[in-house]
């Protein structure tokens, strides 16, 4: 089990700062071929999680309860290599450290949100606006009701849009995995 949870972790971890980097979808700094491999490997694992039903009562606290996590603060602290001035208990923990955690959405929810902003993310699943004022611009991707024009695609926006809604979709479709019982 720690191993799935340490594979799970680190996939959405990536997802959620590959949506947080400046500069993705950026071939060198921030490739969207990490996000996309991060979306197929979720969407793979998520069904069989759900299938297994003696894993039902650990996949809601994992994905549902309440986290705590470093603060942006704490992450820049630990990533000093070497500090005689730092004061360490015999468990090697500062004295602070449980002041430098704060509160987090539940893993799911983050990974929702992280989603549903790739969705309308310029570069990755709409064309780059140039009147947009950030990368992620909910805009309406095809003509009809309240849009005249269509935004315009290529068949790689379009086949990251299907990556990202296959998982959406795997991760409001729970119930289809339950067994009949």
């Amino acid at each position: 089990m720690p191993n799935l949870e340490t594979l799970l972790l680190a996939l959405c971890s990536r997802l959620f700062v590959l949506r947080n980097h400046p500069s993705f979808p950026d071939p060198e700094l921030a490739p969207d071929r990490d996000a996309l491999n991060c979306i197929r490997i979720l969407t793979r694992l998520l069904p069989f999680i759900y299938e297994a039903d003696h894993l039902e009562e650990w996949e809601e606290r994992f994905f549902w309860s309440r986290r705590r996590r470093k603060s942006r603060q704490a992450q820049l602290r630990s990533e000093v290599i070497f500090d005689e001035a730092r004061g360490e208990d015999a468990e090697g923990h500062s004295p602070a450290q449980e002041d430098e955690r704060e509160d987090a959405k539940p893993l799911a929810e983050e990974l929702i949100d992280t989603l549903m902003d790739l969705l309308f993310c310029t570069g990755f699943t709409i064309p780059k606006l140039p009147a947009a004022k950030s990368k992620v611009s909910y805009s309406i991707w095809q003509s009809g009701v309240g849009c005249n024009t269509a935004m315009g695609s290529t068949k790689e926006l379009e086949n990251n849009r299907v990556e990202v809604l296959r998982l959406l979709l795997t991760l409001a479709s729970k119930s289809m995995y339950l067994s009949p019982g």
